[in-house]
């Protein structure tokens, strides 16, 4: 299923022949394009109701259908209600069949919210406003939905991470570890927990619909490192320092989404304030990222390396979840040289670009075209 769900999507996404294909100097060019946008719209409805029949299939569960509303209901206690409420969410361990169930249902439900407020909404609105076409159009609707979803999961993980009991100090996350005291999560974890798996699981599938761009193979490498994180420290107890690292890793890259947006408006409208906003959010952006993902997710490696050894003895499962993490920052540092490189840039008076995702086989229209 997953794969016909896959070639149906490909054909309305930009990296298909059928949407990029607006480069074509040929007068009859934009009536081809025209046509295949309308099969390729076609497409994803065809899609979208297929994957919305599995949503409601899921939900014809009544153990699925009760957990999704347990699960969402104590995020929204969470996010909204005092924080007695919260301390009476209900509380439980994982359970493998259940909960695979509950990651199904959120992420198709994700990956049709995404892509439906992108084709239906994004795209509309930028061509309308800005007047964008072909990889432009691409480019900024991606970063809008990027924007919301690392905005909205940021939002969640600081309204979640610091409420539970056991948020901070660090030896918290450990002590106990032995009694398997640590798989009892409260529902809203459990919900924020699930959510984010979803959301990197639909991730990794965008990503293959996506143009490619320059850092394909690094973000694929980042989005299944995740998942296997997600995975690992969900069932087998390092639930606690797996939401520290999911809540470290999603601010950064608000500002930097909203910069690339801003980019984007100062090409196409040539005012000079959106270039200045872009720079300053990339400035923002930078900042973040060392702190979140440098300082901070380096402690977070320590102390699941050396830290937790004081508490109880690392099983296998303890040690893939210390290699993925230490995985991760080789990620972060790869990234944060190429950051350093736009930095470098910056003071010398350039703007602000960003090369972590840059078409791999975009041609310039002019000599100094920046990328994305």
């Amino acid at each position: 299923f997953a794969p016909a769900c896959v070639r149906a999507c490909w054909g309305v996404c930009p990296s298909s022949g059928a949407m990029s294909g607006s480069k074509s100097p040929q007068a009859g060019g934009e009536d081809v394009n025209r046509g295949a946008r309308k099969s390729s719209m076609f497409g994803w409805l065809v899609a979208a109701i297929v994957l919305g029949l599995c949503c409601w299939q899921l939900l014809q569960q009544e153990a699925t259908k009760f957990e999704v509303g347990t699960l969402l209901q104590g995020l929204v206690t969470t996010c909204t209600g005092s924080a007695a409420a919260k301390q009476e969410l209900p509380q439980g361990p994982p359970d493998v069949q259940r909960d695979a169930f509950v990651l199904a249902f959120f992420t198709i439900s994700i990956f049709l919210i995404n892509w439906s407020i992108r084709l239906i909404f994004v795209e509309p609105c930028a061509k309308a406003l800005l007047g964008l076409r072909g990889d432009s159009l691409v480019k900024f609707a991606q970063s809008v939905l990027e924007a919301l979803i690392y905005g909205s999961f940021a939002a969640i993980g600081i309204a979640i991470v610091p409420s539970q009991t056991w948020s901070w100090p660090s030896e918290n996350w450990w002590k106990g570890f032995s009694s398997g005291d640590h798989l009892i999560m409260r529902s809203d974890l459990r919900c924020y927990y699930l959510l984010y798996g979803a959301r990197y699981i639909q991730a990794a599938v965008t990503v293959l619909l996506e143009p490619k761009r320059k850092d394909f193979f690094e973000m694929m490498v980042h989005h299944l490192v995740t998942i296997g994180v997600v995975y690992v420290s969900y069932l087998f107890g390092w639930n606690r320092v797996g939401v520290v690292v999911m809540v470290l890793l999603d601010p950064a890259d608000v500002p930097l989404h909203l910069a690339k947006l801003c980019k984007y408006t100062a090409e196409k409208t040539r005012q000079t304030f959106w270039q200045f906003l872009a720079d300053r959010l990339f400035e923002i952006f930078a900042l973040l990222f060392f702190v979140t993902r440098l300082v901070m997710f380096g402690y977070v490696c320590w102390s699941s390396h050396l830290e937790s050894a004081q508490y109880f003895e690392h099983t296998p499962a303890a040690t893939t979840c210390v290699l993925l993490l230490y995985l991760l920052m080789v990620l972060q540092i790869y990234w944060f040289c190429l950051i350093i490189k736009v930095a470098v840039k910056l003071m010398r008076g350039q703007g602000v670009e960003d090369p972590r995702s840059d078409d791999e086989d975009e041609t310039p229209s002019k000599p100094n075209k920046k990328s994305q």
